[in-house]
């Protein structure tokens, strides 16, 4: 990947950025289960716990000229009844329109209420006595640090930035968001998303930097009924503040300052995961969406050596076990709606009826004593949770049925990788830092086609 010349020039004053509304980490769409019962109501339904909707891939207009780096919305705490901020370091509230209406010496603490449709607060300062306080005060209220380098404490978590009391926009509570500019929203990222901070794989944190900055670009605004911009989890990115701070990603962080991957001129929908185990997946293969150009499935193997590049991971492979009595017992939750009041007390067969280009699950076919159910695509990891909690690992498996007597007593998924399978893979990025590749080849091969520009 050769990264283009500059097209765009910071100015000072710069509007903050706003693009169109992805996913959580992405969130995967419901994908329907198609019922077919032993008796003949042959109505397709919907299965009882849905997993979150990921929007479509946005149609963003063109870059807007002339940015700053641009202010994030993380919300942090959302539709809570109270919430507390305080500072090592003194810090004031004021209202939206720079107002003063408290200052907190260093070592306070300011809690947050809602009533009606106004704000109030209590102080109290670091000796335990209590401050200055204030009612009926319209949102958002706004919390700074005096020091413009200082930090606000939530919840006994540092954040840079600023912080926004909201009136949630449902339950009448209270939304808190911490307001602060790209590069250093990403200080807080990239740490949490990576999860490794060793030299020999800093390539390959570049590129997660670079790809992380992008996906928040991309859906800047996605959240704005809400009053924010992106959640702090794995909806979107996972966001620990400063406490998540690490010494070699704050480098590549600003090594890679204003970077970001665009196709046809506009930012990419930069999706990621964990583990591909040897072959990332296209789009399409994973959710209802139609295909992209540069979210295709990659072979992910070196050629030197015949390996994945994410071989290390400890999901390259995995397995899976149910009892029978503990799979009927899940399939009865998670399949409730297409039971409609039908109870599995019997799991007679499931197969693979087909798979997608990269290896992963595109229909299975699970035979009960209720009925035939077919689900689709990455909702399968819904559909058939571990024992555990959570979700299955991955939709790239195949299942064996044991049984005993004829009947089946215990089944078994084995399978690779550890997320949706979409975009750059974490570990394989690693493997090829490791291999020598630099951030601009491994960004290369995860989202062919697409182009390192400069966006401020």
């Amino acid at each position: 990947m050769t990264r283009s010349k500059p097209r765009w020039r910071s100015l000072a004053g710069a509007a903050a950025l706003a693009l169109g509304a992805c996913t959580p980490r992405p969130p995967i769409p419901t994908i329907p289960v198609v019922v077919v019962p032993d008796t003949a109501d042959t109505r397709p339904a919907e299965p009882a716990t849905p997993a979150p909707r990921p929007p479509a891939v946005p149609d963003t207009a063109a870059f807007p000229e002339a940015l700053l780096a641009p202010p994030v919305r993380v919300g942090l705490v959302v539709d809570t009844q109270r919430v507390e901020v305080g500072s090592a370091g003194a810090f004031t509230i004021a209202t939206q329109d720079g107002r003063t209406v408290a200052s907190v010496p260093g070592g306070g603490t300011a809690t947050f209420t809602a009533s009606g449709g106004t704000l109030s607060f209590t102080t109290r300062q670091a000796s335990g006595s209590g401050g200055p306080g204030g009612a009926g005060l319209p949102a958002p209220l706004v919390v700074r640090s005096a020091d413009p380098h200082g930090t606000l404490l939530v919840r006994g978590a540092p954040y840079r930035g600023e912080m926004l009391v909201q009136r949630a926009t449902t339950g009448g509570g209270l939304t808190l968001v911490n307001r602060l500019d790209m590069e250093n929203y990403l200080l807080g990222v990239v740490p949490k998303e990576i999860g490794r901070f060793d030299l020999d794989i800093y390539e390959a944190i570049k590129a997660q930097a670079v790809a992380a900055r992008t996906y928040a670009v991309t859906y800047q605004g996605r959240r704005t009924a809400q009053g924010f911009d992106v959640y702090a989890t794995v909806e979107d990115q996972v966001y620990g503040g400063v406490a998540g701070e690490n010494e070699v990603v704050n480098r590549a962080v600003r090594e890679t300052a204003g970077e970001i991957l665009a196709y046809g001129g506009r930012p990419i929908s930069a999706y990621y995961h964990s583990t591909c185990a040897g072959h990332t997946a296209a789009i399409e293969e994973v959710w209802n969406n139609a295909p992209v150009p540069y979210l295709v499935a990659v072979r992910d193997v070196d050629p030197r050596t015949g390996e994945a590049y994410d071989r290390s991971s400890r999901l390259y492979q995995w397995t899976e076990r149910w009892t029978h009595e503990q799979l009927v017992g899940i399939l009865n939750r998670t399949l409730a709606d297409s039971l409609r009041g039908r109870r599995i007390t019997q799991i007679r067969d499931m197969r693979v009826l087909q798979r997608t280009p990269s290896g992963r699950v595109h229909a299975m076919r699970i035979e009960t004593d209720a009925g035939s159910f077919t689900v689709g695509k990455d909702r399968v990891r819904w559909i058939l949770p571990p024992v555990r909690g959570g979700i299955l690992n991955s939709s790239k498996f195949d299942v064996q049925l044991v049984r005993s007597g004829g009947a089946v007593s215990e089944i078994v998924a084995t399978g690779g990788g550890w997320g949706h399978g979409i975009g750059m893979c974490q570990i394989g990025a690693m493997g090829r830092a490791r291999a020598g590749q630099n951030y601009r080849t491994i960004l290369g091969a995860y989202y062919p086609g697409a182009e390192l520009q400069d966006l401020y």
